[in-house]
């Protein structure tokens, strides 16, 4: 019995394996297998998108500190001399680049972790079943007696047959010593 325990234990962990071990490939936020050239040329890319708005921020900081330095007046000079300064051109600063995700690929990133998540408390679920059914197959063994259905039980229903097997197994001992 015990070989055959063994060679449950390895059927139900192999088939764990082919269920949830099996490998995922890593997608590029479109969607699509993207090269490793391509990957750079993209990052370069937003590089260059960074480094064009720094340098135009730091034009309209230097523009707007300009502007205040011809509005203060000069120590030693009169108001009368102070030229006003002239209206600052409106600069549009272009807005952020949307996002390469839409809704559609957020919501299929979001399924996709409910369902690992969900795959993970399937597994969680076995893993427990089988243990239980360890447990009430070892205590079957050790006392000599009992039913081996308990532990088909505990590898279909898991928790609720492992209470029913304490139960069933507690009224056994209050009938042998009421005896």
């Amino acid at each position: 019995m015990k070989s055959l325990s063994w060679k449950l234990c390895l059927a139900a962990g192999v088939s764990c394996l082919a269920l949830f071990g099996a490998a995922t490939t890593a997608l590029s936020s479109e969607g699509v297998p993207v090269a490793s050239d391509e990957r750079l040329q993209r990052m370069e890319q937003r590089f260059n998108d960074l480094a064009d708005r720094q340098e135009h921020a730091i034009r309209l900081l230097e523009a707007a500190a300009a502007s205040r330095e011809q509005i203060q007046p000069q120590p030693g000079a009169s108001l009368g001399t102070i030229a006003p300064a002239p209206a600052p051109v409106p600069q549009t600063v272009r807005p952020p680049d949307p996002p390469a995700e839409g809704r559609g690929a957020v919501a299929v990133r979001i399924l996709r972790g409910i369902a690992d998540v969900m795959r993970l408390a399937f597994l969680g679920f076995l893993f427990s079943n089988l243990l239980l059914a360890i447990w009430i197959f070892s205590d079957i063994r050790k006392r000599g007696e009992g039913s081996g259905i308990f532990v088909a039980l505990a590898l279909v229903a898991g928790i609720p047959a492992a209470i029913i097997y304490s139960l069933v197994r507690i009224g056994d001992k209050l009938a042998a010593g009421g005896k």
